[in-house]
């Protein structure tokens, strides 16, 4: 052979081989592109699957030249290119064996387009061609099933289809050791729980993803690190919610720019959640920022109207007027509400500026806008109510706050809420404090009143997720209901500037000005910290923060509450942490206030009945005043240890052991050990009962009392019963006593109170629950329900059961409050 003609061959070969790569190295390719995809960075991934395609451009048919075509495709409509991606998806397949599975692709990603653009049937006929295709490519089926069809089931709200798919998906992700595909299916199962609002079930499957450590840096690890941080934010532990988001944006900030600007946001209004809104403005900055660069604009609307709002709230005129007029600029064409937001924000910043004039024409604009948007109408009205206070013109201000209240109660919750991240219940208190002040200054003490309790039991029903808060009641009402119940009613107020409290008798209303909340809150937290401690005993000591919440909170109206007296208190803010039985009283010999009065604790004023007044609870199923053995006992406790969270209650036994002996001749069952379980307790019809008791552990969820959970018996995930479900319930039980740890529940928000599981088992029809405020003592716990339930059978009702109950406690050896009063009678029954 001549050299030419050597050269002219090796020639030839190279160029084969550059024109036809192995199998492994578009293998290598392929799996590149990939990668850098699940780490979010599409442009190098589009690059290296655009050189996968040009590299397989001499056979245009093949199997890896349809696959990185695709790929390409599945890029571009990650990165919302989607008529680019249409291109590519609507060239045919040929149909041949070998390009099936390019065909079932093919199909899943334009299903994914047709999600996208809203047509969930057009989704769901080609995620059923696509799936039988699939069987040739598990994992691609797997996807399938993951990313489509477990959505489109959660949108058609079928729950339960939906989590049984993730979870055999999950399965047989685990099984062939695919953990990216593992942690799709878990953040799917996480998400349709979060768009429940059930974001205490929904953190464990996010806190699984982070434990797959290999998949740090992906795209999908972000997301569970961006949803576990919403989770926590939405349960009150910030503090944990900041640190998951900020890893979120650490992971996603190389990433795509939607999933980076996403944890931008979120962070941001974790911050506002916590109302530390100059903490959360820079966020919301650089996710408007992103957003407008990427040319979102429906994004960079959102961020930049609460970004307006946030600048509102803080005072700073100049930035919240910038902020509106992009948001003005940017909102789609069409959105009247976005204009009606725009207008009532202009507004805002008018009155700010003492541009009364200005302020007023605008506010009466955005109510000529607000059709259809009920929020922007209660902004309005409370804005012009807000100038006529400023003007000294009471009766004007007067007629646009009942205005605005009309629009509050009128209008579901729901309804109300805005794009805003504040805290919609932290506003409502605001507009109610402003409503309250101008009747409280124009000596309406009364009509005052009723203000008041209105948004207790508004924003107790906002909170709950209640469709309507109770109605409105009347100061007449009240005083009638005290004087034919024998009963003293205190109803507290707190604010910033100003408290108070009223009193309510058969006789009259009288109100009690009271300090600011501040100094109130403080000498709760101490008082607080002193009873907790086993050891300590606030009556040694004069003038402690006990005796000083004596003086101030009831020393005003001691006069007005004979000894003896059945007092029933509506709390507010920190106060709901107080149990007032714990108060010492100097009079005669120190004591604690149990000794004068029974207590017992209501949502709401409005939410009390007068007994006998009640529908749904039948006379068979009660058992105050009447004989315990006609009674029906379900008794629930002593659940399988789940160690070291909630390992076992020594004394438990002992307990539900005393409760049976007592009622030994009434209709009794028995859920203890296995059989002390959700699904036991459901099945068990807790509806036929008059008496329920648990005697387990309980957690409380601090920012959404319905997530607040008794922890009983249960595989997996389901050895919580939520008080979601049990609010759900038609029960009729005259008494259910949760003896659990913080059963009551954790925290107060905006006025919602330490509701917890009492509130759901009253929302449900019970009519009054026995629930701890504190980490109780087992011992003590078991006495004290020995005791009380040994009255209880004798005839006594249950506040008077419950009170003499810890009275005897003290007589035994257990005098300090840390033994004997973490249990409340909370009520809506006199």
């Amino acid at each position: 052979m001549s050299l030419t003609r050597l050269v002219v061959t090796l020639a030839i070969v190279a160029a084969s081989l550059r024109c036809a790569p192995s199998e492994a190295t578009l293998a290598r390719q392929y799996e590149s592109a990939e990668f850098e995809m699940r780490r979010g960075r599409l442009s190098a991934a589009q690059v290296l699957a655009e050189q996968g395609v040009a590299r397989t451009s001499d056979a245009p048919a093949s199997e890896w030249a349809w696959r990185f075509r695709l790929l390409v495709a599945d890029i571009l409509t990650a990165k919302l290119e989607t008529p680019r991606a249409l291109e590519l998806l609507q060239s045919p397949i040929p149909d041949h064996p070998n390009l099936a599975a390019a065909r079932a692709r093919q199909k899943f990603l334009l299903a994914r387009v047709r999600v996208s653009q809203g047509d969930l049937k057009g989704a769901t006929a080609l995620v059923d061609e696509a799936l039988p295709m699939a069987s040739v490519d598990p994992p691609l089926a797997l996807d399938i099933e993951i990313v489509l069809r477990s959505q489109l089931l959660y949108r058609s709200g079928k729950w339960a289809e939906a989590e049984a798919l993730l979870n055999g998906a999950v399965t047989r992700a685990a099984a062939a050791g695919d953990t990216f595909r593992q942690a799709m299916a878990l953040n799917n199962l996480g998400m349709g729980l979060v768009i429940r609002n059930r974001f205490d079930e929904a953190v464990p499957y996010f806190e699984r993803i982070l434990s797959l450590t290999d998949l740090d840096g992906t795209s999908i690890y972000g997301a569970a690190l961006n949803n576990a941080g919403v989770c926590y934010a939405r349960l009150g532990q910030f503090e944990r919610a900041v640190a998951l988001q900020r890893r979120a944006i650490a992971v996603h900030e190389h990433g795509r720019q939607r999933d980076y600007l996403q944890a931008l946001g979120e962070l941001g209004s974790t911050y506002l959640l916590q109302d530390d809104i100059a903490q959360g403005i820079p966020y919301l900055q650089r996710a408007l920022q992103i957003a407008s660069e990427a040319r979102l604009p429906g994004d960079a609307a959102l961020w930049a109207r609460n970004l307006a709002a946030a600048s509102v709230a803080l005072g700073n005129w100049d930035d919240a007027a910038r902020f509106n007029e992009e948001a003005r600029r940017l909102a789609p064409a069409g959105s009247g509400s976005g204009r009606a937001f725009s207008v009532v924000t202009d507004a805002q910043i008018a009155a700010g500026r003492g541009r009364t004039s200005e302020a007023a024409t605008l506010f009466s604009e955005a109510l000529a806008v607000s059709e259809g948007v009920p929020a922007v109408r209660w902004m309005a009205y409370d804005g012009l109510a807000r100038l006529a206070v400023a003007g000294n013109r009471p009766d004007e201000a007067a007629k646009h706050f009942e205005a605005a209240l009309e629009t509050v109660e009128k209008t579901r919750s729901a309804l109300l809420r805005t794009d805003y991240r504040i805290s919609f219940p932290s506003r409502l208190i605001h507009f109610y404090r402003g409503y309250v002040d101008l009747l409280l200054d124009q000596g309406q003490v009364e009509r005052a009143l009723e203000v008041a309790d209105s948004s207790r039991g508004r924003v107790l029903a906002e909170r709950q997720g209640v469709a309507a808060a109770p109605t409105r009641t009347s100061a007449g009402s009240l005083k009638q209901l005290a004087r034919q119940a024998n009963a003293v009613l205190l109803f507290y107020w707190l604010g910033p500037q100003r408290s108070a409290l009223w009193l309510v008798e058969g006789s009259g209303i009288r109100k009690v000005d009271l300090p600011p909340a501040d100094r109130i809150e403080a000498l709760v937290a101490e008082h607080h910290e002193t009873i907790q401690n086993a050891m300590s005993d606030p009556l040694g000591t004069a003038g402690g923060a006990g005796d000083r919440l004596y003086d101030m909170l009831i020393g005003p109206v001691a006069a007005r509450i004979p000894r003896g007296a059945s007092v029933v208190i509506v709390p507010d803010g920190a106060l709901h942490r107080l149990n007032f039985e714990t108060l010492p009283v100097r009079q005669d010999a120190p004591h604690y206030w149990i000794e004068d009065v029974t207590v017992q604790v209501a949502p709401s004023l409005a939410m009390l009945q007068r007994a006998g007044a009640r529908s749904g609870a039948s006379a068979s199923t009660r058992v105050a005043g009447a004989s315990a053995s006609a009674s029906s006992l379900l008794l629930v406790g002593n659940p399988t240890p789940r160690a070291p969270e909630f390992p076992a209650l020594g004394y438990a036994p002992a307990e539900m052991e005393a409760i049976r002996r007592h009622f030994a001749s009434a209709t009794l069952t028995t859920l203890d050990g296995e059989r002390a379980s959700p699904a036991g307790f459901k099945g068990a019809g807790p509806e036929r009962f008059s008496i329920i008791h648990f005697t387990s552990h309980a957690v409380a969820n601090i920012e959404n009392p319905l997530d607040s959970a008794v922890i009983l018996s249960g595989t997996g995930q389901d050895f919580k019963l939520y008080a979601r479900d049990v609010a759900a319930m038609p029960l009729s039980a005259e008494l259910v006593t949760v003896s659990a740890c913080r059963s009551a529940g954790e925290r107060a928000y905006s006025g919602e109170g330490l509701v917890g599981f009492a509130w759901a088992f009253l929302r449900a029809g019970t009519r009054r629950v026995v629930a701890g405020l504190w980490d109780v003592d087992d011992r003590s716990t078991a006495l004290l329900m020995d005791e009380a339930y040994r009255r209880l059978a004798a005839g006594a009702s249950p506040p008077a059961a419950l009170r003499e109950a810890k009275l005897a406690l003290i007589r035994q050896g257990f005098p300090r409050p840390y033994y004997w009063a973490p249990f409340q009678v909370f009520t809506v029954i006199l």
